[in-house]
């Protein structure tokens, strides 16, 4: 690494962005105009849909221009970048696709959207920036060594997706087809839920499970601030898998607002805004804000279960929401939602087959938080 770092110091020249690549205008596509495919529509945000055709045939950099100003995107295959990014389809000569792709991600391009009630990148504005590059062969070997952390990042994405996959399958076999084991046996009965196991109950969720809602304590008072406790804001609840705080806050900011410890390996979802609906499985002790509910069970023994059901029935669970442009539920909503209990040898044969998966993929994600690390690190140091 020492003698790649000597190279690139005693090779970098200095350039503006626009020596470097010819920065394109998205095209337009409205959603309702989508049909259904395998090109991925790209927007600010990333990707965002499917198409059954394409606008650029290249690997390409995708740069958002309007509302997620400034991110930096990657596609490998052909692509659909809509009117709210630029794209770069080519390399001018001398440089590295991959490589300015990581350059872009170095120069911090969302600082340059300007301060207006409606952000926007220029182009211009990123031309006129100045960067400083190594010859081609440098870029190549930099492009791959931060190439190859992507790549096992997307790799375990991939994994992670298919685990997801098979615990939900397990799942729907057994609690929604209810073909679980010995199932033959069993004798169904009349619910206010449809047919179930005779020997299964339902129950409010309240009846089951602890439920918490998040609070905020107050920014005026900054000794509640900067502590240790992990706290969470709703936005956190889009992951899949919540293995870190938003913010910190001290134990006197727990003690003295609404704020309550939700225990690790609860469910928590979204219960107001734009986020509504949205679950997710925290692997931490954290705190929430007043837009997420956590429920977990005390014992540690449903959690798995009650994550699968809340995740397959959220639609109807948030189908009562109220207040107009901001949608919500609350903690009652939650609270009073019926669930079904199956017994516990069922629930014991279930968390055999499903423990292990949520496991691997807490792994797979904490492995994922370590690479997205080294490779920031080599980034700041390689560019």
């Amino acid at each position: 690494m020492s003698k790649l770092l000597e190279q690139i110091n005693k090779e970098k020249i200095p350039h503006q962005v626009s020596d470097l690549m010819d920065i394109k205008y998205g095209f337009g596509l409205p959603e309702r105009d989508r049909i259904k495919g395998v090109v991925p529509v790209y927007a600010s945000s990333g990707i965002v849909g499917y198409h059954n055709a394409s606008k650029v045939k290249n690997p390409s950099i995708i740069i958002g221009r309007k509302g997620n100003v400034g991110t930096v995107s990657y596609s490998e295959t052909e692509s659909y970048p809509i009117d709210t990014v630029f794209y770069v389809d080519k390399a001018k000569a001398g440089f590295n696709l991959k490589y300015l792709y990581y350059l872009l991600q170095r120069i911090n391009l969302p600082r340059y959207g300007g301060d207006s009630a409606v952000p926007g990148l220029s182009r211009d504005t990123i031309y006129s920036l100045g960067v400083q590059t190594p010859k081609i062969d440098t870029q190549d070997k930099i492009a791959s060594i931060l190439s190859a952390h992507d790549a096992k990042i997307k790799n375990n994405n991939a994994i992670i997706k298919n685990l997801e996959t098979i615990a939900q399958i397990v799942f729907d076999e057994w609690f929604v087809n209810f073909r679980f084991p010995g199932y033959e046996k069993a004798k169904f009965i009349d619910s206010e839920m449809g047919e179930i196991p005779e020997e299964w109950e339902i129950k409010d969720i309240k009846d089951v499970f602890t439920v918490i809602l998040g609070g905020t304590p107050s920014r005026e008072k900054p000794e509640y601030w900067n502590g240790n406790i992990p706290w969470i804001n709703s936005g956190e609840v889009n992951r899949l898998r919540i293995l870190g705080a938003t913010e910190y806050i001290t134990d006197l900011g727990l003690r003295k607002s609404n704020a309550r410890l939700i225990k690790s390996g609860a469910t928590v979802l979204a219960i107001t805004g734009a986020t509504l609906g949205q679950v997710s499985r925290l692997e931490i002790d954290s705190t929430a804000n007043q837009s997420v509910v956590g429920i977990f069970d005390e014992e540690n023994i449903l959690n798995e279960y009650l994550y699968l059901y809340i995740s397959n029935n959220i639609l109807d669970l948030i189908s009562g929401a109220s207040g107009g442009a901001q949608q919500h539920i609350n903690k009652q909503m939650v609270e009073n939602y019926k669930i079904i209990i199956p017994p516990e040898q069922i629930i014991t044969g279930f968390n055999k087959k499903v423990i292990s998966i949520f496991l691997l993929i807490k792994i797979l994600f904490q492995e994922n938080i370590s690479l997205k690390s080294q490779r920031d690190q080599l980034l700041a140091k390689l560019i």
